[in-house]
């Protein structure tokens, strides 16, 4: 029902997102529909942990750990390769109405919270490494947000540059 939602939104607009076009999307009674989502707040909601939790098994599959068990540098790494990879204008809308609702910002707080809990201090108490960490991220929420922006993906050839002088912010090798 998710996926069909997400749908409904790409080929049509945010504004044609009703339980009756998404019910009719996935194939499934509007009552069926309402079961699993009684609301559209409630349907933008389960959007956003879909979103989130799919963002989180890119950061896994980037990193090669658990968050737990990486470095801050790993997980900055795997956490640009992740958002340096190809997402969608919807997704980019998405994600930056998120900011305006607790209930839809929840979940990728959680998932931001338990890669980077740090970020939580001043940003004045970063040590060196932590700052550049923090760029490397910030570098790399800016790459999606401008291709994003311009509504296709760069060059190869402009894009592993970007990724290339991204990564290089993150000083590496980990310190373990």
């Amino acid at each position: 029902m998710i996926e069909a939602a997400l749908r409904v939104v790409e080929e049509r607009g945010i504004t044609a997102l009703t339980l009756d076009a998404v019910a009719a999307e996935a194939g499934v009674t509007k009552r069926g529909l309402i079961y699993h989502f009684p609301t559209k707040h409630a349907l933008l909601t389960g959007i956003h942990e879909f979103l989130a939790d799919r963002v989180e098994r890119g950061l896994l599959e980037a990193t090669g750990k658990e968050p737990e068990e990486a470095t801050l540098a790993e997980r900055t790494r795997g956490y640009v390769l992740a958002s340096t990879g190809a997402s969608t204008r919807l997704e980019t809308r998405l994600i930056a109405e998120a900011g305006n609702e607790p209930d839809w910002l929840a979940p990728w707080q959680r998932v931001y919270d338990r890669w980077f809990p740090g970020d939580a201090a001043p940003i004045d108490e970063h040590d060196d490494e932590a700052m550049r960490c923090l760029m490397a991220r910030m570098a790399a929420d800016g790459f999606w947000g401008y291709e994003n922006a311009l509504g296709a993906a760069l060059p190869a050839g402009a894009r592993e540059r970007l990724v290339d002088e991204i990564l290089a912010l993150i000083p590496w090798p980990p310190a373990s």
